[in-house]
């Protein structure tokens, strides 16, 4: 169980090398700190909702062309409380539409190129 959010829940950590797998396909640069978590859907979608904000909105429309609903969307990734011991947290959803490897490099494409 972990809290995000304020919320409890139950997530399944994505090992590192799964991460390092992904982020060699985009940068050179040492992996920093990041913590991969899947939620069960209920549980990724009670998040999102809680952490939308405006610039999450800006930011869909300028890579998709419009607001995702919570039900479309596969994973976000958001920079880290200093006290989790990691700088960025990628959430993704247990039944997403695309497979962990696409997810997990478009999540570590956000932190490379720094828009988040």
């Amino acid at each position: 169980m972990v809290i995000i959010e304020g919320i409890d829940v139950k997530a399944k950590k994505i090992p590192k090398k799964q991460l390092v797998s992904s982020w060699k396909l985009l940068s050179k640069k040492p992996l920093p700190k990041i913590i991969a978590l899947q939620l069960k859907d209920n549980d990724f979608n009670r998040v999102i909702c809680l952490r939308r904000c405006v610039e999450d909105m800006q930011r869909e429309l300028d890579e998709w062309g419009y607001i995702l609903t919570t039900e479309g969307t596969d994973a976000c990734v958001f920079n880290a409380e200093e006290k989790s011991g990691s700088e960025y947290i990628i959430l993704i959803r247990e039944k997403p539409y695309h497979n962990l490897k696409t997810i997990l490099t478009h999540e570590l494409t956000h932190i490379v190129e720094g828009d988040l």
